[in-house]
């Protein structure tokens, strides 16, 4: 655990994003990120997956995510998963766990 602990990644993304990223699980079947938020991702257009799923779980806050042409408003305990190839944004202020599916690779994800 406190090799995992260790090895964790802080990112920063503009917009109002923040976080640790963990190592990826066995085989590379996921990826954990604990996020903070206040503002826009991404800071302009849309941001899309090739081929992970991210599971948000909102731990504090509120969040508006807009998949595609739906609206989600999320609070305290919620859940939403984003699937592949849908575009997407995320607004608000709040802290998350994003579980993503495969892990995390940031050469499948693309602003558009």
């Amino acid at each position: 655990m406190k090799q995992a602990l260790a090895e964790a990644q802080f990112f920063t993304i503009p917009g109002g994003t923040q976080g640790w990223l963990y190592p990826a699980g066995p085989g590379n079947a996921f990826s954990i990120a604990v996020v903070t938020m206040d503002g826009v991702y991404p800071q302009r257009g849309w941001s899309i997956n090739d081929v992970c799923t991210e599971t948000m779980y909102v731990q504090t806050g509120r969040l508006k995510v807009e998949i595609e042409e739906e609206t989600f408003v999320l609070k305290k305990g919620d859940v939403l998963s984003i699937l592949p190839r849908k575009k997407y944004r995320v607004r608000g202020k709040a802290a998350t766990i994003d579980v993503i599916t495969p892990a995390w690779n940031k050469k499948q994800n693309h602003i558009i």
